[in-house]
């Protein structure tokens, strides 16, 4: 993970940003055979933006920030919680 200052606000509680880290990448499709990695679509998702307090937990695996991908929301938040718009965030592989 890259650390380096942010200007944005806390994925999880809202805060003022202090630290980012890097995204996780996304694998969306892959071929037929599911063996093959010939054939993926893999997108790189925004920075992930966190408080001092949630960074350091973030990095303890206290807490897993997690993705939503319905079209009202698209952001990061916490595993066991729910977005906006009402679905829970999905674990996102590194």
């Amino acid at each position: 993970m890259i650390e380096k200052v942010a200007t944005e606000t806390c994925v999880i509680c809202g805060a003022k940003g202090e630290m980012t880290i890097d995204p996780p990448r996304r694998t969306l499709a892959r071929g037929v055979d599911p063996s093959d990695s010939s054939f993926s679509v893999t997108i790189v998702l925004p920075d992930v933006q966190l408080c001092g307090d949630h960074y350091h937990e973030v990095k303890s695996k206290a807490v897993v920030v997690g993705w939503c991908d319905d079209e009202a929301c698209r952001i990061y938040g916490a595993i066991g919680t729910d977005s906006p718009c009402g679905k829970p965030y999905v674990a996102l592989k590194r």
